[in-house]
């Protein structure tokens, strides 16, 4: 049964950054803070590590890094739909900057991701990319221009509402997730004040002096942003 993912909703990925330990610690401040500011929270995490955090059942939902659209069979080292699902995780992100996908491998893997009940996070570089990947039906869509991607972030993003609008036209239903350089509460409650379902950050969090604190900032901010663009 596939989980839900719903709006306002926070994605941190700490890549390879961080250890086991560190990461079942960011898990638990994730999910209880999720659960004060009514925030769905996504922790990317790498796909060795899914079991053992999607065990701790904190109230995030668990995403693996990537997903192989090979099926079940003679191949070794990839990682299927399947031996995510067993693993316990609630989705995948796909065609992340770091590790991107053709055409046809992103097409195959949405579709198997959507067959095995995971839900999936599809990075876009551009507009036209957001467009054409919502119509493969994926959860969510994240614009994430590559140029922002590790930096500060201090540009007003005038392009989130637009893009956000023509993501849920291209396909209903599909949530605009926008990111890269979101280096503070502050540039995440911008985000979502501008119309985003979702955002996310990683360097903000996982570097900062107290990654607990930085983390409930982010999430507070989150839902901060999200009730601003209810009421205007």
């Amino acid at each position: 049964m596939m989980e839900s993912i719903r709006a306002p909703f926070f994605e941190i990925g700490p890549k390879n950054f961080l250890r086991r330990a560190q990461i079942e610690s960011l898990a638990l401040v994730a999910g209880q803070a999720g659960s004060e500011f009514n925030v769905n929270v996504v922790l990317t995490v790498p796909t060795a590590l899914v079991a053992t955090v999607a065990e701790l059942a904190d109230g995030v939902l668990v995403f693996a890094q990537g997903l192989d659209p090979g099926r079940m069979g003679e191949s070794m080292n990839i990682v299927t739909a399947e031996s995510l699902v067993d693993a316990g995780a609630a989705g995948v992100m796909l065609n992340h900057d770091s590790n991107p996908l053709d055409d046809d491998n992103l097409i195959v893997a949405i579709a198997r991701a959507n067959e095995l009940g995971l839900l999936t996070i599809v990075c876009a570089a551009t507009e036209l990319e957001a467009i054409r990947f919502a119509q493969l039906q994926p959860s969510v869509v994240l614009f994430e221009p590559p140029a922002l991607i590790g930096t500060t972030g201090h540009d007003e993003r005038e392009w989130v509402g637009p893009v956000s609008s023509a993501i849920r036209q291209a396909q209903p239903g599909v949530l605009a997730m926008h990111a890269g350089g979101v280096s503070s509460p502050e540039v995440a409650k911008r985000i979502m004040a501008m119309g985003a379902d979702g955002t996310g950050a990683t360097s903000g969090v996982i570097f900062a002096d107290e990654m607990a604190e930085a983390t409930r900032s982010f999430i507070a901010a989150t839902r901060s942003g999200w009730d601003i663009a209810a009421q205007s």
